[in-house]
C-alpha cells in the first residue's frame, strides 16, 4: 500500500519531486494516495499527517512526546566520554539521562485508529526526508522510539527523496 501511494504521488505530482518542493508538499500527496487505499481496504483505520495527539488511558488530547537522546557533534562526544569513564553503571546512566531531551513529535504520516488506546491501534509511522538534508540518523532514532514504549507502532518506514527527483527509496526500521 505504501509503495503504491509513493508511486502514485511520484507519477502524478512529478514536478514536486523534480523541483525539490518542500517535504510537507510531497508528504501530503503520498498520504492522500495512501488514505484512499487504506479507506477502501481497512475502513476502521485513518491516515494522518503531522498528527501529534495520543490517547493514553482514556485521557483525550495528550500531545505525543518522545524523550530522546540528544545527538551531539563528534567533537562534543569525544569531550564527554572521559567524564563517564570509570564511573559506576548508575552514575554513567545518570550522565546519559542528562543528554536526553523531551520533544513534541509530529510524525510525517501515520496509519492508526484515532481514538485507539492500545499498541494495536498504531499500525504505521513514516518519516520523509530529502536526501540532501541532514538529520537522517535522528529520524531513524525517532522512528525506533515510536516502535517502543509508550506508542508501540507495529511498522516504521524512513522514506528518502533523492536529489535528482527520482523514485524515493525507503528503509524499514526495526525496533532496537
Amino acid at each position: 500500500m505504501l509503495h503504491d501511494a509513493v508511486q502514485a504521488a511520484h507519477t502524478r505530482e512529478r514536478e514536486l519531486f523534480v523541483e525539490r518542493a518542500h517535504e510537507r508538499s510531497i508528504v501530503f500527496h503520498i498520504a492522500r494516495h495512501l488514505a484512499g487505499t487504506i479507506e477502501a481496504v481497512l475502513p476502521e483505520w485513518s491516515v494522518d499527517v503531522d498528527y501529534d495527539r495520543w490517547h493514553p488511558q482514556h485521557i483525550d488530547g495528550v500531545k505525543k512526546r518522545l524523550r530522546r537522546r540528544r545527538v551531539a557533534p563528534a567533537a562534543q562526544v569525544a569531550e564527554q566520554q572521559p567524564a563517564t569513564a570509570g564511573k559506576r553503571d548508575t552514575e554513567a546512566a545518570d550522565a546519559l539521562d542528562s543528554n536526553e531531551e523531551e520533544h513534541d513529535v509530529y510524525p510525517d504520516i501515520i496509519v492508526h485508529r484515532r481514538s485507539g488506546l492500545s499498541a494495536a491501534d498504531d499500525l504505521l509511522v513514516v518519516e520523509v526526508k530529502k536526501e540532501e538534508n541532514g538529520g537522517h540518523e535522528d529520524d531513524r532514532e525517532k522512528l525506533r522510539a515510536f516502535m517502543a514504549s509508550p506508542f508501540y507502532y507495529q511498522y516504521a518506514v524512513f522514506v528518502i527523496l533523492p536529489r535528482d527527483g527520482g523514485f524515493p527509496r525507503w528503509e524499514w526500521i526495526t525496533a532496537s
